[in-house]
């Protein structure tokens, strides 16, 4: 199956002072402050062995949120 695969190197800014949240996770709700050298790819993965109380849901078209086109793209 198809998915699209977002990479990026964690690098944080030196004025960015991350949480522990932050640090231990690889969370943060301020991506343009930590993550550096984005990249978006199609890549073809392995369909996943589900379990009893999940669900795999056939996707035809999906949508890359603005923001993060803007961080891959340098806007």
């Amino acid at each position: 199956m198809k998915a699209v695969e977002l990479s990026a190197v964690w690098d944080p800014k030196p004025e960015y002072k991350p949480s522990s949240k932050d640090i231990n996770g690889k969370l943060t709700y301020l991506g343009s402050q930590v993550w550096r050298n984005p990249t978006v790819k199609i890549v073809d993965k392995d369909r996943p062995q589900i379990k009893s109380n999940e669900v795999l849901i056939k996707v035809k078209r999906c949508g890359i949120q603005f923001a993060m086109y803007g961080l891959v793209n340098k806007i």
